[in-house]
């Protein structure tokens, strides 16, 4: 782990691009949202973690909780922006940062490539419906020590 760190310390952090809501620009001030997920092959054991930080007041919302029939750890990345989408609009945040730790994820969502898995595809519509209800949503990709929502397995 320790090597990992070393390696991804200078690396650097892309910009956010826009996944939907009314505004095509990336507003100055925005909801950060960061998710992970976490999955036992042995055990089909998921959970999900998600970090919101509001953008007016700062307001710090922890969750972490075990969802069910994943079939993988790439399925649970996915149910992770899900969730942290859903929860961003649950307390009526517009302006959406995502960042997960999942290349293929965050890639899913941007790019219009044909998704090989049914549940990627089931997500990213799910996902790209919940979108419409904001002014503005963005995602990227963080390296793994920077996503704090891990913290919270």
């Amino acid at each position: 782990m320790k090597n990992l760190a070393r390696l991804t310390k200078g690396v650097h952090v892309p910009r956010f691009t826009t996944i939907g809501g009314t505004h095509l620009f990336q507003p100055p001030f925005y909801t950060l949202v960061q998710t992970d997920g976490s999955f036992y092959t042995k055990s089909k054991y998921s959970r999900v973690a998600l970090i919101l930080t509001t953008a007016d007041t700062q307001e710090q919302y922890r969750k972490m909780f075990a969802i069910q029939d994943t079939v993988s750890s790439t399925e649970t990345e996915w149910a992770s922006v899900y969730h942290g989408l859903h929860l961003a609009l649950e307390k009526a945040q517009p302006i959406v940062a995502l960042e997960n730790d999942n290349l293929s994820v965050i890639s899913g969502l941007i790019l219009q490539n044909p998704l090989k898995h049914e549940y990627a595809r089931y997500y990213k519509s799910k996902i790209l419906t919940m979108t419409k209800q904001t002014a503005w949503t963005g995602i990227r990709w963080i390296p793994r020590e920077k996503n704090r929502a891990d913290a919270l397995f």
